[in-house]
């Protein structure tokens, strides 16, 4: 089975790829990525783009039977709504319309908790038009997990999650398990419920809420 994923040098993906790596019933992972991994593993193939608008363009090198999308910024980091766009949308969405091409087995995604294109929110409102864009492409099998907030090593520092990070995880601790699972999402427990997910791949499409992760 080829797992192809893109975002896998990001907080999400950085685990999920090397726990594809790691499973027996995974015999190619293909990682579309900005910049290599450093991770050296027979199984491994990259596929460097220096821009997100070049999926289209290598569809043929990432053929693969279970997709991944561990995509994701923020605006601040993006430098504009519109970059934010092009990554939270139209990367994400383009990478889905090439798992649909390859007629996939799975596609598995990580959007967030408050996702909704009717949304006031900018962000939210991005991130529920892309699943509904996703879910238009009627994949075999659509997985879309809505974490609370990620915690785990972050490469890149981001601020407002570095706060949050510090504010409500000690707080959440005060809270009922079932509450605390949908406030606070360890990443690397996020990867590895996706990477079931994708190699279950149940038929239609799954929306898979924090605090069932």
């Amino acid at each position: 089975m080829i797992a192809t994923i893109v975002g896998s040098t990001g907080l999400t993906g950085s685990f999920l790829v090397r726990q594809l790596l790691a499973d027996s019933a995974i015999t190619q992972v293909i990682s579309v990525a900005r910049k290599p991994l450093n991770i050296s593993n027979a199984k491994l193939t990259e596929v460097l783009v220096s821009d997100l608008a070049e999926l289209p363009s290598i569809e043929s090198k990432i053929r693969g039977d279970i997709y991944f999308c561990c995509l994701g910024t923020t605006i601040k980091a993006a430098g504009s709504k519109e970059n934010f766009e092009k990554v939270d949308h139209d990367a994400i969405v383009a990478f889905a319309r090439i798992a649909k091409a390859h007629d996939a087995q799975s596609f598995t995604l990580v959007s967030a908790m408050g996702a909704n294109a009717r949304s006031r929110i900018f962000y939210n409102q991005v991130k529920g038009r892309t699943e509904d864009d996703a879910k238009a492409l009627e994949l075999r099998s659509l997985a879309i997990f809505r974490p609370g907030l990620l915690v785990g090593p972050r490469h890149e520092f981001r601020l407002g999650e570095s706060i949050a990070t510090r504010t409500l995880v000690p707080l959440s601790r005060l809270f009922p398990a079932r509450i605390r699972k949908s406030l606070i999402t360890e990443a690397e427990t996020l990867a590895t419920r996706m990477l079931t997910e994708g190699k279950a791949a149940p038929s239609g499409v799954h929306v898979i809420l924090a605090k069932d992760i």
